[in-house]
């Protein structure tokens, strides 16, 4: 009898894995905005507090859902880049208001938690020469838009290979 390779544990998908736990956590936030929060602080949330919870859960659910089920170098990395900018206005709105400090840095921290498991799962995505081929209009579509954003803003983006 031969053991299993100490990596067959190992996620097979791990875009598919990090858009499930996306949709996830924005399906939660959306439907119960303040469990995490109270997990996670001690003071319950107030309803401005909530309608804002769930509002980031439809952009979680937004952005799993833009992302697709199997996402390519620029989708992934301007998912980072989204959940990057969530994280800063997040630590701008814990210097802003002393009141919403400790939700405001939880939540900072959760989107930059989103933030390195999308860099770390784009950093396990080649990056692409050319576009890749997707089946439908909608995945052509998503595919061009990321890969014209991710040369303006991603840096070290590879260069468009001449056709």
């Amino acid at each position: 009898m031969t053991r299993p390779a100490a990596n067959s544990r190992a996620v097979a998908n791990p875009a598919a894995a990090l858009r499930t736990i996306r949709c996830c956590y924005g399906a939660l936030q959306l439907a119960r905005p303040g469990l995490v929060a109270s997990r996670l602080l001690v003071d319950p949330l107030d309803e401005r507090a909530r309608r804002i919870a769930r509002l980031l859960g439809v952009r979680q659910l937004t952005q799993a859902l833009v992302s697709g089920t199997n996402p390519s170098y620029p989708v992934l990395a301007l998912g980072v880049e989204v959940d990057v900018a969530h994280a800063a206005s997040m630590l701008a709105l814990a210097l802003a208001d002393r009141r919403r400090r400790r939700v405001a840095l939880t939540d900072a921290l959760l989107a930059g938690s989103f933030a390195l498991a999308g860099a770390a799962v784009a950093y396990m995505t080649p990056r692409p020469l050319a576009l890749p081929a997707a089946a439908s209009g909608l995945g052509r579509m998503r595919e061009k838009w990321a890969d014209r954003l991710a040369r303006l803003s991603v840096p070290g983006y590879p260069p468009r290979s001449p056709r």
